[in-house]
């Protein structure tokens, strides 16, 4: 009597270790989906691009960007994390960490460059985001 018990409960734990396999596996990186769908590398020149299409998020301040310079020292397709100074037509510029996504948008934070550090620690971090980064 006790066999079909011990059989219920392996045949558990098999399902339940199965499910766990597959739900692992579903999990996506990033980096290997752009290299199979057969995605050039992230530019910069296509990121300044994109970038300067944004306007500038501070409150009371409105403008497009009017120069864009976007960094990255990470290899692979997306290359990220980025850093790209953006100069609105209000100064202090702003320096935002971007990242770029598999389906190639983007999403960002960032701080006012220069000005106190007690300015800077009290600053709401300004966000920015977009879709999509083009070709180089």
């Amino acid at each position: 009597m006790r066999w079909p018990g011990v059989l219920v409960a392996l045949t558990l734990a098999v399902g339940i270790a199965g499910t766990a396999v597959a739900l692992n596996s579903r999990e996506g990186n990033p980096q290997f989906a752009s290299q199979q769908q057969g995605l050039l590398p992230v530019g910069a020149a296509a990121l300044d691009r994109l970038i300067a299409t944004t306007s500038d998020p501070r409150p009371g301040s409105s403008g497009r960007a009017r120069y864009v310079r976007c960094t990255s020292t990470a290899s692979g397709a997306l290359r990220n994390p980025w850093t790209c100074v953006v100069r609105y037509p209000r100064l202090p510029q702003v320096r935002y960490r971007v990242i770029v996504h598999a389906d190639r948008s983007i999403s960002g934070s960032g701080l006012p460059e220069g000005g106190s550090l007690r300015a800077e620690l009290t600053a709401k971090a300004l966000t920015v985001s977009g879709c999509c980064v083009g070709a180089p």
